[in-house]
């Protein structure tokens, strides 16, 4: 006969065994949880790398510094018709080509660069504009609208603002651009005083970014940072393959772990001081070799200076830039400042001459 100890320990191991399944069950779901919200994270900062230098989610306007106005009504993203940009660039004439797959165009009376892009990319970018009103800074470049020609057409179209004076790329690299018909000023260089400038106004769109509207670049360099018509920075967002660009530039964790934060942003702007100085992108793998040579004395800071500039630039005023740039590539992402805190330091030293 069954003894009531036996009852009770059978008892007792079919509690345990359901208290084994329940906690099974429970940590399949909460793994799955964190898997989709681990792929939910990705997909968004996938899409916040293709819209962020557009538009954003806030209906508030927002200053040159940062500051919030009273809120303003906005108008949204246009849909063009394949055949108005066909017009507008005399039907994508080699003309009006200024470099890559990018137009130049006339569009209501309005100058606009008309870039083309696969289709999926810009049912993207139409996706979610469709659901933000536009937004202006005066360092940030505006997307008019979009274009696709077909449902099943390979390619489509971005129309965005224009910017007279090409890419800061073009400037200090001599880049295809500054050469054609399009670029004002082509005959002149970049002196010091544009340079510290140029660098604030993109420091300035950096903070608004990170700190107003909480998105992040990720690929911040001079080839999408653009001069208008006055030499004011306006940055765009990054279109470019992962491939376009040596990893080398990009900060360390993002290489490794494609971590997305603020620091990312700092990292590439520190790049973009250092080349911007020397008139030199920094050789991969060899940046912090650079920087160590640059601040081994003023004889090594001038023979690094971009000499197109001659002497006409404050030694002192490089001094600080570099010191600032050093922080920017810090290997450590805790290490480097805020946007914020860049924008006032170079406000600073273009203020001071």
């Amino acid at each position: 006969m069954w003894m009531t100890a036996d009852y009770v320990g059978i008892a007792a191991a079919g509690i345990l065994l359901i208290t084994a399944i329940i906690a099974t069950i429970l940590f399949l779901m909460k793994n799955m949880t964190r898997r989709e919200n681990s792929m939910k994270q990705e997909a968004d900062s996938e899409l916040q790398r293709l819209s962020l230098s557009f538009r954003t989610a806030t209906d508030n306007k927002v200053s040159f510094d940062g500051s919030h106005d009273d809120p303003t009504p906005h108008a949204h993203a246009q849909n063009y018709k394949f055949e108005h940009l066909q017009k507008a660039t005399q039907y994508f004439s080699s003309s009006n080509l200024i470099s890559g797959a990018v137009y130049r165009g006339r569009l209501d009376g309005e100058d606009v660069a008309i870039r083309r892009l696969p289709t999926h990319v810009v049912s993207r970018i139409e996706f979610h504009l469709a659901q933000q009103s536009i937004i202006e800074h005066p360092n940030i470049i505006r997307v008019l609208g979009t274009c696709t020609p077909d449902a099943n057409a390979p390619d489509s179209f971005l129309v965005i603002e224009y910017a007279s004076n090409g890419s800061l790329r073009d400037w200090i690299h001599g880049g295809l651009a500054i050469k054609n018909q399009f670029i004002a000023s082509c005959d002149r260089l970049l002196n010091w005083n544009q340079r510290l400038k140029i660098c604030a106004d993109a420091a300035n769109a950096m903070h608004f970014l990170h700190d107003a509207v909480n998105l992040f670049h990720i690929r911040l360099n001079v080839g999408n940072i653009f001069l208008d018509h006055e030499f004011n920075a306006k940055i765009c967002v990054s279109l470019e393959s992962k491939n376009d660009r040596e990893e080398g530039w990009l900060a360390p964790e993002y290489v490794r772990e494609r971590v997305v934060s603020p620091s990312v942003d700092v990292f590439a702007f520190g790049v973009v001081l250092l080349e911007v100085m020397s008139g030199r992108p920094p050789a991969s793998g060899k940046l912090y070799d650079e920087i160590e040579m640059v601040e081994s004395g003023e004889e090594c800071l001038r023979g690094w200076m971009d000499g197109r500039m001659g002497e006409g630039y404050s030694i002192d005023a490089a001094v600080e830039v570099v010191k600032l740039a050093r922080c920017c590539v810090e290997e450590e992402a805790a290490a480097r400042p805020g946007a914020g805190e860049i924008a006032a330091k170079l406000l600073n030293v273009v203020e001071e001459g």
